[in-house]
């Protein structure tokens, strides 16, 4: 045999196969079903491999994580091949381009032009591989050849295994010269026999080859953590489609911590370098940019350890801040948090209006938020913390405007979603008036209670103690200031303007009538003056258009109405401060107090509620005016209902957060 030639009858690649030896006579869809059938055959042959292939990934993955690189070298095929495989990776995983690098014998130009010679050359390989300045202790090589002989792979792979260097052979004959050399740590032989087209190593031990490159490229990124579960994380968010993924992967590892919108999540990226990975960090343990980079680190890139580190973390802080319960006010006028911890620290803070039926959900998830964290930030156990990281033991939302049937599972899910707590099992949601007889709960003789709210509006609430806790049976009143708030600010507002517009009326009718300027009567004029400070231009004529004229809040879709009714509320400071010296003020608050009275009595008759046994809680801004209070008392006693106890509450939130911290102490709270 002549040094030229070479002996290729023992490779199974170059056999010719008995099941396609008629493909040149068969119609075409039936070549098209032969040679499918053929490579239906390729999975199978990858499947014995799959040990050698496992045993590479671990190999290799351990060396890249501490920066080495993977060389490819094949020729043909299957350089082109490795060439595929490897610039695929930089985009797919955002790994470095020199990561991962691809050498084909011939260099560049055989990509795309056949240079068949080049791979006899097997001293080719150790030079194009001396130009990387290859380190054994971190590079490993792959040498790819389908008949398992080709020199230029066999060259590579022999001089990497000369000077330390981890090497893997991918070839599609068994046995091979590759095997023979012994110079690959790893031999992976797929097996896939002959081609439908005979020698065409493109075809069955081309596709054998690519699924083994992919799994072993593939295994090494899922390895140093460029997945987390089947999610790419580590895509870089460089144009519109690949932005969506993020999206996407983002909302899907977030869970119910992700409810930022799209621009919100662009935001969050663009912070993050572009980095999905780290935005998911910064999301799912709500914390800056910064400790998500630290913590990535730490954990050398993979997503599901540092997650595991949080939760460790998490589980010791339930062992050290078990005790810790949170309740929230959330009110028509104000926003109020309160935290409690078993060692006796407190936090306090507050925000806006919180009506879910005024402001909307997500409105009110947010205030709540605001509050809530002003209550983190003011309590010593939880200082410098984001409330997101914290585990209440237990959590009680009292939420206005929360009885409306349409509206409490969108509230229910929010807030399971803001607090991590599940409804029912560690979180209780309610209106916020049920929070109100919790200060009447530590008395252990009360049978019931009567709840009585005067502020901008007006409701009361009857409750019966059950199991250690007040549960509502009925309730009076809470109209809305169309109908009903009788005895509220609103109501006595509303009263005072009245006899101040009609004094109004008369200045301008006395004026038109060629009259001289008659001063306003004392509660007129003082209601005018209330509106003056406010509105300069003013005119005491013209006192109806200062009360209507409107002040839009955009964030409300009836902004106008809301303003209106506090601005009306508001002249009850005035009426209440003229009391003792202006006889149409006391009998405003006179019939105020009596209205409020009523809603109590009618609740405390219909309900069979005992007063002897029962306590009148009383909420609310105007409830706080010691005058008006002893009055409305005063009517609910003169109409035959004087009860045991009659409790002020100005931090509804404190009574339920003692509510909560003495019953998980009981162990009772389920």
């Amino acid at each position: 045999m002549s040094s030229t030639t070479v002996e290729l009858g023992g490779l199974q690649t170059e056999n010719r196969n008995p099941r396609t030896t008629d493909i040149d006579k068969v119609s075409t869809e039936e070549l098209c079903r032969i040679l499918h059938q053929e490579d239906c055959r390729v999975a199978a042959a990858v499947t014995p491999c799959l040990p050698a292939i496992a045993g590479a990934i671990d190999a290799l993955s351990e060396r890249v994580r501490r920066g080495g690189r993977v060389f490819y070298i094949g020729a043909g095929t299957s350089g082109r091949l490795g060439v595929l495989d490897a610039s695929e990776i930089p985009p797919t995983y955002s790994a470095p381009s020199n990561q991962f690098i691809a050498l084909i014998a011939g260099g560049d130009y055989a990509l795309r032009n056949a240079k068949e010679g080049a791979e006899d050359d097997r001293s080719a390989a150790k030079t194009d591989l001396d130009a990387f300045n290859i380190n054994p202790a971190l590079d490993a090589l792959i040498g790819i050849a389908s008949s398992g002989r080709t020199p230029y792979v066999l060259g590579g792979l022999e001089y990497a295994k000369s000077i330390g260097c981890t090497t893997v052979g991918v070839v599609c004959v068994q046995p091979s010269a590759v095997g023979t050399e012994g110079n690959a740590d790893y031999l992976v032989s797929a097996i896939t026999g002959p081609e439908s087209v005979t020698g065409s190593t493109r075809m069955k031990a081309g596709t054998a080859t690519k699924l083994v490159l992919n799994m072993i490229s593939t295994g090494i990124m899922i390895k140093l953590g460029k997945t987390y579960g089947n999610l790419m994380v580590d895509l870089k968010a460089t144009n519109i489609k690949l932005r969506q993924r993020a999206r996407n992967i983002l909302k899907a590892i977030g869970g119910q911590r992700c409810h930022q919108s799209d621009d919100e999540l662009d935001t969050i990226l663009a912070a993050c370098h572009g980095s999905t990975k780290l935005a998911a960090v910064a999301i799912v343990l709500g914390i800056p940019v910064q400790e998500a980079e630290q913590r990535l680190e730490r954990n050398n890139g993979v997503l599901a350890q540092v997650f595991a580190e949080a939760e460790a973390e998490s589980a010791t802080r339930a062992n050290d801040e078990s005790g810790i319960v949170l309740c929230v006010d959330a009110g028509g006028t104000s926003c109020k948090a309160t935290i409690l911890s078993r060692d006796g620290a407190i936090g306090a803070g507050s925000a806006g209006p919180c009506n879910i039926t005024s402001i909307g959900i997500d409105a009110c998830l947010s205030t709540i938020s605001e509050a809530v964290q002003q209550a983190v930030n003011s309590c010593a156990a939880t200082k410098d913390r984001q409330f997101s990281s914290i585990r209440f033991t237990a959590a009680w939302v009292g939420v206005a405007g929360y009885d409306r049937p349409a509206l409490k599972p969108l509230i229910d899910e929010g807030l399971s979603k803001l607090l991590n707590l599940k409804v029912g099992a560690g979180l209780d949601v309610t209106t916020d008036i049920d929070l109100l007889p919790m200060a009447a709960i530590s008395e252990e003789n009360l049978e019931s209670a009567i709840v009585l709210v005067a502020g901008t509006g007006s409701v009361s609430m009857s409750f019966r103690k059950e199991h250690g806790r007040f549960v509502r049976t009925s309730r009076a009143g809470g109209w809305g200031y169309l109908l009903g708030d009788d005895g509220s600010g609103y109501g006595i507002g509303r009263e005072a303007l009245r006899l101040s517009l009609r004094a109004s009326d008369m200045c301008r009718m006395r004026r038109d009538a060629g009259a001289t300027f008659q001063p306003l009567p004392q509660l007129a004029d003082a209601v005018f003056n209330h509106f003056k400070e406010q509105f300069p231009e003013a005119q005491p004529e013209d006192l109806l258009s200062t009360v209507m004229v409107p002040s839009f809040a955009p964030q409300h879709p009836e902004g106008a109405v809301v303003d209106r009714t506090s601005r009306i509320a508001g002249v009850a400071k005035t009426v209440l401060a003229m009391v003792a010296t202006n006889g149409d003020a006391d009998r405003i608050i006179g019939a105020g107090a009596d209205s409020l009275a009523e809603l109590v009595t009618l609740l405390a008759s219909s309900q069979g509620v005992e007063p002897a046994r029962a306590s009148l809680v009383l909420a609310g801004g105007l409830m706080q005016d010691e005058g008006y209070r002893r009055r409305v008392v005063d009517s609910v006693e003169k109409a035959g209902y004087k009860f045991q106890q009659i409790q002020v509450v100005d931090h509804p939130a404190m009574y339920g957060a003692r509510f909560l911290l003495q019953a998980i102490q009981k162990k009772s709270y389920t």
